[in-house]
């Protein structure tokens, strides 16, 4: 039996499809919601009494009770071979509207495959489909005093002025067909190849069981060359070193050239005199590294917040004075914390001094932005810390420094193996997501949960990433 998912895996990559099969990488959903968004466009609906489907129905169930509702929540179904589930149905006499759920604030494009499968397998059960919506998050809503569904949704049978209705019946989807490809194949059937979905989103999870001996390529590796269109063509035009790169392939921005150098000159470019200038901004002390973490809300629960904001529950920080003692501060809240991180950080960052963070206008600046936006009162003094950062990033991504050990990497993390000797491997929580989602479990007092270990895993991890700041710096230092 196969499921809408499995298709679509295969359609990404056969070979992602029959790895997840051997080993299934879990990924947790993102966006925060602590209620089922099924079950709020339920109540936006109104719908009252309701058949209620359950895993591993069958259609049976659904063919015997039909006529005795006009709301069907959860529906599932199957035909040769396929398992569909509709999150909500209409019946007006023998025909029926269908309520897809769209977790964003932006329908930009449509997941035909999806919604054409549906469609069809109700279609070949003999249900008359008459029209479809999509119910997608009013990015506009604020949380007052309680949730409000009335303004939670949006909900629409009408994309770039078409109908939501005739998009879908004039697209084209063969599941069958897909179904016998799968079938018909195995992994060893797939051959690895390099295509866009290698990369989609972010690196394949399996992206080194493809293509394992690329761990043993050289630090200075040509397929490491970054914003490259053509790496894989010199590659395969046999050139393997950075050093050795067709010039007339390469793009030609400052981070290429400091990785063409850095191979050119045994591993290593530093353009010193930049990075003398940017590292004026550190000739004051005190100097604050500090790293944030934050959970993200796509039905916001506090009052104030919007969809899709962003909820910050710990900061750690470290404080190197003027005698090179360094000391540090952490604070991990629970609930709506918003105001106490906020209180806090104003009481531990120091006065003066620069503030340093990675990726700090995306990430830290922002977060502190919106704190003052939603606190008035603490504007002043949170928009003072906001005013002293420095971002640690700049002399990697402007070509300034680069080490061909980054491997074309450049995370803080990969920073901080290749200056130290320390590694994220080792901890419990070692990635930001893992860090969202021990939180969320300590935040909802969820069961069978060691809340002191998860407190103690998230410091470890968050001062990790402040303590891996100074690293980087230091090393800065010592380059020039």
């Amino acid at each position: 039996m196969y499921h809408i998912s499995d298709l679509k895996r295969f359609v990404r990559c056969p070979r992602y499809y029959f790895l997840s099969l051997q080993k299934e990488v879990k990924n947790p959903y993102y966006l925060r919601s602590d209620e089922s968004v099924i079950e709020l466009l339920v109540r936006h609906l109104r719908i009252d009494e309701h058949y209620q489907g359950v895993m591993g129905d069958t259609n049976d169930r659904f063919f015997n009770e039909k006529d005795n509702y006009q709301w069907f929540v959860k529906t599932r179904f199957e035909d040769d071979g396929l398992r569909i589930r509709i999150p909500l149905m209409y019946r007006n006499n023998d025909s029926y509207t269908l309520y897809f759920i769209f977790n964003g604030t932006n329908l930009r494009e449509l997941d035909l495959l999806y919604y054409r499968i549906n469609i069809e397998i109700l279609r070949k059960l003999g249900l008359k489909i008459e029209n479809v919506f999509i119910a997608y998050i009013n990015g506009s809503y604020v949380f007052d005093e309680e949730l409000d569904v009335d303004e939670l949704f949006i909900l629409t049978d009408v994309f770039k002025e078409r109908k939501l209705i005739d998009i879908f019946d004039d697209s084209k989807v063969d599941y069958k067909e897909i179904i016998s490809r799968i079938e018909s194949n195995d992994l060893d059937s797939c051959p690895a190849k390099k295509t866009g979905a290698c990369h989609h989103r972010g690196v394949c999870p399996y992206y080194y069981e493809c293509f394992q001996d690329e761990l043993t390529y050289p630090e200075d590796s040509i397929l490491t060359l970054v914003s490259s269109q053509h790496k894989v063509k010199m590659f395969e035009k046999g050139i393997r070193h950075l050093k050795d790169a067709d010039l007339d392939l390469v793009e030609g921005n400052r981070v290429q050239f400091a990785q063409i150098q850095a191979s050119k000159n045994g591993g290593l470019f530093v353009d010193k005199y930049n990075l003398l200038d940017y590292l004026k901004k550190f000739d004051t002390r005190p100097i604050s590294f500090i790293d944030f973490e934050w959970d993200t809300y796509l039905v916001p629960q506090y009052k104030g917040m919007k969809v899709l904001d962003v909820l910050p529950f710990e900061f750690a920080l470290y404080v190197l004075d003027e005698n090179d003692n360094l000391k540090n501060y952490t604070f991990v809240g629970n609930k709506d914390c918003r105001r106490d991180f906020a209180e806090d950080l104003i009481k531990k960052v120091p006065k003066t001094g620069p503030v340093v963070a990675y990726n700090a206008m995306g990430a830290e600046c922002r977060r502190i932005n919106e704190l003052a936006e939603q606190f008035p009162d603490l504007s002043k003094d949170l928009m003072a810390i906001n005013k002293r950062f420095v971002d640690l990033a700049v002399p990697f991504i402007e070509g300034i420094v680069y080490d061909t050990r980054m491997r074309g990497n450049f995370t803080l993390k990969k920073l901080v193996s290749v200056v130290s000797d320390l590694t994220y491997k080792d901890l419990d929580i070692n990635d930001g997501l893992k860090a969202v989602f021990n939180w969320r479990e300590l935040d909802m007092g969820k069961e069978d949960v060691d809340d002191e270990k998860i407190l103690k895993d998230l410091i470890e991890y968050c001062s990790l990433d402040a303590y891996g700041l100074y690293l980087v710096y230091k090393w800065l230092l010592e380059l020039t």
